[in-house]
């Protein structure tokens, strides 16, 4: 039974607007939804959610419909049992953490102590945070307490609508590993949207790339994105250098602890020999300099 079939219609902005044709098939793991912004990845996952109203279509989850234009069939978010995780985090600023997560179960099991909202607040390293308000947690704090209000409903399938964006430098990718440790022990399928190559290939299984509103092209991520952004580099510290005998307008950029992350096809002979790499700035379209 697959856990996603969709093919949609979805039309916004009337008859000037913009308009998404979206075919969607998953059966487990993450399913990326990929593009530039703009492409209709949001807009299909708010339809999914019932949000939005396609103008024709089918969705089923699970193998029930949630639903079909021609069938008149049109189930009400709240009783899709989806789970949705908003690029900003949309919690209530007056509730702590764990009534947060709480709102999430049924109305008379809304409780702060509840043993599923314990055993997420555990897992996502939040259980010390339990009674703290989302105005006094980090961004990516944040995001963890709305990925576990999501859980806690015990969806058939989470929806993630580009959760990292706002999330800097290292928490992003410990949110990352989290949220994909996350949904492995619990099994459950998610779609992710996301714009960031290195975010599609660290999370998804498959993958759907979006061209001008439409479905285009799905495959493996790490098979479908340039070489180019397949690469990462991880290193716990980066120091600047200045070197008076480098020349004029050049510095020296030293790596401690450092990892050089790809294919195997795009690092030959990496551990023999040395590896040269072009740096480039964001939006600069010349290499910017070199490491060895």
């Amino acid at each position: 039974m697959s856990a996603l079939e969709a093919r949609l219609t979805i039309a916004v902005g009337g008859a000037d607007g913009f308009s998404v044709e979206a075919d969607l098939a998953h059966d487990r793991g993450v399913l990326v939804l990929f593009g530039p912004s703009g492409s209709g990845k949001s807009l299909t996952l708010q339809a999914l959610a019932g949000l939005i109203r396609p103008q024709r279509g089918f969705v089923r989850v699970g193998g029930e419909t949630l639903f079909d234009s021609d069938r008149r069939i049109d189930v009400p978010t709240h009783r899709r049992r989806l789970g949705y995780v908003p690029q900003h985090h949309s919690l209530f600023p007056f509730c702590s953490v764990a009534r947060n997560v709480s709102f999430g179960l049924p109305r008379r099991e809304r409780r702060d102590d509840h043993p599923r909202v314990k055993r997420l607040l555990e897992e996502l390293g939040l259980a010390h945070l339990a009674g703290a308000r989302p105005a006094s947690l980090s961004g990516g704090e944040r995001q963890r307490v709305a990925l576990a209000r999501a859980l806690a409903v015990e969806p058939r399938l989470v929806l993630l609508d580009e959760p990292f964006s706002s999330i800097d430098g290292e928490g992003r990718g410990a949110l990352r590993e989290a949220v994909r440790a996350t949904l492995d022990r619990h099994g459950t399928p998610a779609v992710f949207v996301t714009h960031d190559a290195e975010e599609a290939i660290a999370l998804g299984d498959r993958m759907v790339r979006y061209r001008r509103g439409a479905t285009a092209e799905t495959g493996d991520p790490s098979a479908m994105l340039p070489m180019a952004a397949r690469l990462s580099l991880c290193a716990e510290r980066v120091r600047v250098v200045t070197d008076s005998a480098a020349h004029d307008g050049e510095i020296e950029i030293a790596l401690d602890n450092a990892r050089l992350r790809g294919p195997a096809t795009v690092l030959p002979g990496a551990g023999a020999a040395p590896v040269r790499l072009h740096l480039r700035r964001a939006g600069d379209q010349k290499g910017g300099g070199e490491g060895r």
